[in-house]
């Protein structure tokens, strides 16, 4: 939510590509319609400080705009995973609906899954987990290679 001022009132007013919009997109896109239309009472957009400098050869007035850098998080927040599956695991498989890999493994008599949406969550694993998913491939179909891999 620290887009420049410019963004987010031109993201609300246009859609993209003439695309519908998805969903779970719909409250974020009225979120920025509604701040954009009543001057923004939620969001802090990043205002310009404006100087007008002269040039003193031409004279020509001339506005240059600062903007200040956007705060972003320093630390990727990375969730809590499920250690030492690797005792239990079958498979692991790449789904394209939801654009996740799926581990799966069985405790007892269970089954259970991890889905792992961003590959930086497997640093959260244990060394013998990370190993076994090394050793066994993903599965995948041809057509998701890429982005599963």
């Amino acid at each position: 939510m620290s887009l420049p001022w410019w963004d987010v009132e031109e993201l609300s007013k246009v859609r993209t590509l003439d695309s519908p919009v998805r969903k779970h997109d719909v409250p974020i896109w009225g979120l920025m319609k509604f701040e954009a239309f009543r001057g923004f009472k939620h969001w802090k957009p990043h205002y310009p400080k404006k100087e007008k400098r002269v040039d003193p050869v031409t004279g020509i007035e001339e506005t240059i705009l600062h903007v200040k850098k956007p705060r972003v998080i320093k630390n990727i927040p990375v969730p809590k995973m499920e250690q030492d599956f690797d005792k239990g695991f079958v498979y692991w498989v790449y789904n394209y609906l939801s654009t996740e890999a799926v581990i799966t493994y069985k405790v007892e008599d269970e089954v259970r899954y991890i889905s792992v949406y961003d590959p930086l969550w497997l640093v959260n694993c244990s060394a013998k987990d990370i190993e076994c998913l090394f050793v066994n491939k993903i599965g995948l179909k041809a057509e998701d290679k890429d982005q599963a891999m």
